[in-house]
């Protein structure tokens, strides 16, 4: 609720969490409490213990009218009303009836964010009674939209209510891939100013701008990696070397190329100075590294990638095999961009790198742009 929230006051929404308890909202989203909607809440407890046991008191419609009053405004007022699980969980069925009721009122309004089907799990099987409010949360409600958050909870919903598949929406849960990783907070800005979530695959080359490195290759391995349909971003996090005037001339040439190639990030010429610790969050995002120079001392890169466990693609040099051993995939030190972009497909071919690659696709930001607003917002009432 919270990065959903979060990501619609982005957008300029207005936006209102109701609950009954929880933790601190985010910044710029209003929250109301109405106690009454705790699952926890005492009156709510006694409510659910009597309809456990098949009664459906006076207690009860007494709690269902004090919800439809309390929860009315924030309906009228609201474009989209989100419900989390209420609408499928007999936790507070007192709070679902009152939404239903609201619901068919409004129709169009409600979204009802599925994540659990109480009716599939036997923990609820006490609340197998006919008739209202046990049924409510095993029919499709009038006036409410369906969403679910993985295919097995679509059938499960489509089995369990008659609904039509095509009236189901999926949308995955998120990862906040910053506190996943522990990414600082100025690494995580970095990588948001970069928009780097959507890099797939992710190279990193963290060099100095000096000719011997061949960054050029790096930028048209990218290039040659998204003509073959991948989204491949380049991160180069290094400013110009210091010793050579040329290395200025080089820069404006690789900024030149880098424009013609989407996805490239040269920090130098973005006038970008990233401190050690924020390249150190950028090996923990990186997918693979890219080291494609034609002379090194030696390959501090390549140990400082072997401790985030990222495959490396690098030229085959005497420092670079001294460095590295047999476990980085070697290029020829002429390689060009083709080859480089094969070495970086083999590289992604593991079962931990394609896992990596799903997890990286349920980062919050494209879940929330790709997945939730168009759910959310652009299917207006």
């Amino acid at each position: 609720m919270g990065a959903h929230a979060a990501c619609l006051r982005d957008e300029g929404f207005d936006v209102t969490i109701v609950a009954g308890r929880g933790g601190v909202a985010p910044r710029g989203v209003r929250v109301a409490r109405i106690a009454i909607a705790d699952s926890r809440a005492r009156v709510v407890e006694r409510d659910r213990d009597a309809l456990a046991r098949g009664e459906r008191t006076n207690e009860h419609d007494a709690l269902v009218e004090r919800l439809v009053t309390r929860l009315r405004p924030h309906v009228e007022r609201s474009l989209r009303v989100v419900v989390h699980n209420v609408l499928t969980m007999p936790l507070n069925l007192a709070l679902t009836a009152a939404v239903a009721r609201l619901a068919a009122t409004h129709p169009g309004k409600v979204i009802a964010w599925t994540h659990d089907i109480a009716h599939f799990d036997p923990r609820y099987d006490a609340f197998r009674h006919e008739g209202a409010p046990w049924d409510l949360i095993r029919k499709a409600l009038p006036g409410v939209r369906y969403v679910v958050v993985s295919q097995e909870r679509a059938d499960q919903l489509h089995e369990l209510t008659g609904l039509a598949k095509d009236k189901i929406s999926v949308v995955t849960n998120g990862i906040d891939v910053a506190r996943v990783l522990g990414l600082s907070r100025r690494g995580a800005l970095l990588a948001e100013r970069l928009g780097i979530y959507d890099g797939d695959p992710l190279l990193l080359l963290p060099v100095r701008v000096t000719r011997r490195k061949r960054i050029e290759v790096a930028i048209d391995a990218t290039r040659a990696l998204r003509e073959r349909g991948e989204n491949a971003m380049l991160v180069v996090t290094g400013g110009m070397g210091p010793h050579d005037v040329r290395n200025r001339a080089y820069l404006a040439e690789l900024a030149q190329r880098a424009a013609n190639v989407e996805g490239v990030r040269l920090l130098a010429s973005l006038g970008i100075r990233a401190s050690y610790d924020q390249v150190v969050d950028l090996y923990a995002l990186a997918d693979v590294l890219v080291f494609p120079s034609e002379s090194e001392g030696f390959g501090i890169p390549m140990l400082e990638a072997g401790l985030h466990r990222m495959p490396i693609v690098c030229s085959d040099i005497p420092a670079l095999r001294e460095t590295g051993g047999d476990d980085p995939i070697y290029v020829p030190p002429d390689a060009n961009g083709e080859v480089i972009a094969d070495a970086v497909e083999e590289a992604m071919r593991t079962a931990v790198m394609g896992m990596r690659r799903r997890a990286r696709a349920h980062a919050w930001p494209r879940v929330l742009r790709e997945r939730v607003l168009p759910v959310i917002v652009e299917n207006k009432p």
